[in-house]
């Protein structure tokens, strides 16, 4: 039996979007889930990788929701700022699947923002990482999150169902702790 190396849907595509999100710190659950690839196969892609000379840098070790990630306004902003971002990019069909391309991009610019807003450091603004943002855009896929509109700001912001917080619009807030 012969594998198939299209690269869009047979053995060789998987292995290749594996073998990038690897490089880009997903966690092998993940890799699991998005390419259809075993527990084994996905252990020796990291042992070849490692061999190549790449340091794998994965900083979560399993999955969290919005009930771990969103627990305060300032992540709230964050998880706004990156789902939307992801949204934007990928689309209406991100509500009914993980892109990872776009998800990838949303989240590399979603860092390269955080280096440029002064203040955005520090224990209460500690950033999301790869497997953190494909988590909530898998919260949003499963209709467990949402993307809404502010009706006093008009910003939109990412809500779950999950969120450890009952702040709304994360921006509002923002903006009514800076005024007092």
């Amino acid at each position: 039996m012969e594998k198939n190396t299209d690269y869009k849907s047979g053995w060789l595509g998987q292995w290749i979007a594996a073998r990038q999100m690897a490089l880009a710190g997903y966690i092998t659950k993940i890799i699991m889930i998005e390419t259809g690839l075993t527990y084994k196969q996905v252990r020796r892609l990291y042992f070849e990788l490692e061999n190549d000379g790449y340091e794998l840098v994965r900083k979560s070790r399993t999955f969290r929701g919005g009930a771990t990630l969103i627990q305060s306004h300032t992540s709230k902003i964050q998880a706004s700022l990156l789902m939307q971002l992801y949204f934007n990019i990928g689309g209406e069909d991100v509500l009914s699947s993980i892109n990872i391309n776009a998800l990838n991009k949303a989240f590399r610019m979603y860092h390269a923002i955080r280096k440029e807003v002064p203040g955005m450091v520090g224990a209460r603004w500690a950033p999301f990482d790869i497997t953190d943002a494909w988590c909530l855009a898998s919260e949003l896929r499963c209709g467990d999150a949402m993307v809404e509109e502010c009706s006093h700001c008009e910003c939109n912001y990412f809500t779950s169902v999950n969120q450890r917080t009952c702040v709304e619009c994360p921006f509002c807030v923002a903006d009514k702790s800076k005024a007092a």
